[in-house]
């Protein structure tokens, strides 16, 4: 690689938004540079399930989903209140579904419609399906040797096999039919030929399988990939950015790009400085996004006018998640569990030994819980249940019966506490006896009436997707907690992305402090602040964006050079 090079465009970041601005560039006869700061690519989007969400696509029409722009404009409405921004908002519904349509026209990338409700269904404008699209599952062997240049995913077992949701039933209890049995079978059998060739499963779903799709499609697409290769500083020329200084291999290499820079470096999330500045009063230190999201993109667009834009609910999108001390000392961060937190017998509890918060809503909805009811300045918060559930649902990183046959490790780890009754696990975790039993006695009242009038729970699809309706209950999402001995599994929140970030505008582009936009230089991802203000309506609400913010920018960049406007073809 020469010490100076030229492409039409330079894209900084090989996330969901770095990679489909990368194939949508490409697609269109443009030359294209794609610079990762890893050593593999995809970032968090490769630790994520990849949902998008994108009201009225082409999948929702053709399964029937009755669903409008109009209505998904109130459902917004109400979600953002006064974030509601409405050129921005406009901009994304109206050409997401296009975004989609290119992005599976002009790549190995496919979608088809989740099964995922809006998070908050319930309200006005909101739909329990159609809006949530999945990553269509990939054969990693066909990538050969590009195979480990994608980044491994969050959740694995057996060391190394990717397993979806909807599978978990299977595992749990192979047993239960033979069609349960002959699945696991072939899936084990699969993964143990794989590891004979690959490092790990080559069943690939969610991040992993749209981004092994998207590298296929870059590679036919002659898209110059450098991994290792982090940006070191924006090159800005004439009032506007024309390419960027990147670090290749031990050398400094200056790249113009004729047609515009691309910031697409996943956030700031890994980012201690940056979390301190930009976070408010929503300060933490744990993530679960990549070790690379160091705000590369952000820090680089400051330097040459960038503004931030800090008009946000939250900076971030949360998970709660525990801690667990590994036997080397290290400690891994967990999140919240699959098969726990939404299933009747678990309740969330804070300092005060009080409930804070709807436990079957989102993940973000509880995080949020534990801002606004005293953390960081108080981290007593846990999720209470009987040792009985922890043995039938698992909990965190506990799985089920007879995969974690014994909680002993867990204990003396400090992952999780116990106490054989109510006020003994109060006194274990330092929270006042008499308010915990309070707790639960009245939870365990609600169970009985089928109604939470406190938070709600148990009210909306989301909620029922979450519980357990085989169990006979007035709600699924409610059951008693009164057999001891009793656990409790500490919780903080974690990123999952970071919401706030440069300022945009409904192109992408980069403003400065007047609002007027740098030449050349867009912003996409978490890189540029959600359109969602740190609001998490729906599942995808991250991804989705970055897809449809990395086409119009890439629209906006031709038509820009070419002197034309922004088409929408999606009828």
């Amino acid at each position: 690689m020469s010490s100076e090079k030229t492409t039409d465009f330079l894209i900084i970041g090989s996330g969901a938004a770095g990679v489909c601005a990368a194939l949508y560039a490409a697609s269109a006869g443009h030359s294209v540079m794609l610079c990762e700061r890893a050593s593999k690519i995809g970032g968090t989007t490769a630790l994520s399930n990849a949902m998008i969400w994108v009201p009225c696509s082409d999948h929702a029409i053709a399964a029937g989903i009755d669903d409008s722009l109009d209505q998904v404009r109130t459902y917004l409405r109400g979600e953002l209140g006064n974030y509601y921004d409405e050129k921005k908002i406009d901009a994304y519904l109206e050409y997401g579904p296009q975004a989609v349509q290119e992005i599976e026209k002009r790549s190995e990338v496919k979608f088809v419609l989740a099964g995922a409700p809006d998070y908050h269904s319930n309200r006005a404008g909101g739909v329990d399906k159609g809006r949530a699209l999945s990553p269509v599952p990939f054969n990693g062997r066909r990538l050969g040797v590009d195979f480990d240049l994608i980044g491994d995913p969050i959740r694995v077992v057996l060391g190394g096999m990717m397993i979806t949701s909807s599978e978990i039933k299977h595992f749990l209890n192979p047993l239960k039919s033979v069609t349960a049995l002959l699945h696991v079978l072939r899936r084990v059998s699969r993964y143990l030929i794989d590891r004979l060739k690959f490092s790990r499963g080559t069943e690939l779903s969610g991040g992993n399988a749209f981004l092994a799709a998207a590298l296929m499609s870059l590679r036919k697409l002659n898209v110059e990939l450098a991994t290792d290769c982090p940006m070191k500083e924006l090159i800005f020329e004439s009032d506007r950015a024309t390419g960027a200084v990147i670090s290749y291999k031990g050398s400094d290499i200056r790249v113009q790009a004729r047609y515009g820079v691309i910031l697409a470096t996943g956030g700031f999330a890994a980012n201690p400085e940056l979390r301190a500045e930009m976070g408010a009063k929503h300060q933490h230190d744990v993530t679960l996004c990549a070790a690379e999201n160091q705000g590369d993109g952000i820090k680089a667009a400051r330097k040459v006018g960038g503004m931030l834009d800090l008009k946000v609910a939250s900076p971030g999108f949360w998970t709660p998640v525990s801690r667990l001390k590994n036997k080397d000392g290290s400690t891994a961060i967990v999140p919240y569990g699959w098969l726990d937190r939404g299933r009747p017998g678990v309740i969330a509890v804070g300092p005060k030994g009080k409930r804070f918060v709807n436990e079957s809503n989102s993940y973000h909805d509880v995080c949020i819980g534990l801002f606004d009811n005293g953390y960081p300045d108080d981290e007593r918060f846990f999720f209470i249940c009987e040792e009985a559930f922890v043995k039938k649902r698992g909990m965190g990183d506990i799985l089920p019966w007879p995969w974690t046959p014994s909680l002993g490790s867990y204990f003396r780890r400090g992952y999780i506490q116990r106490g054989e009754t109510l006020e003994a696990l109060a006194k274990e975790i330092d929270i006042n006896p008499e308010a915990l039993m309070a707790t639960v006695s009245q939870h365990n009242q609600n169970v009985h009436s089928g109604q939470d009038p406190d938070f709600g729970r148990g009210e909306s699809a989301f909620n029922l997707a979450l519980g357990d309706t085989s169990l006979g209950l007035k709600n699924p999402n409610l059951g008693e907690i009164k057999n001891g001995p009793f656990i409790a599994l500490r919780i903080v929140p974690g990123t999952l992305g970071t919401a706030a970030g440069l300022k945009t505008d409904e192109k992408a582009r980069v403003l400065k402090e007047d609002d007027s936009a740098i030449l050349g230089l867009y912003a996409c991802g978490n890189d540029a602040t959600s359109i969602m203000a740190g609001i998490y309506p729906g599942a995808g609400i991250t991804i989705g964006p970055a897809i449809v913010s990395a086409y119009l920018a890439v629209e906006d960049a031709k038509a820009a050079a070419e002197g034309t406007e922004i088409t929408q073809a999606y009828k």
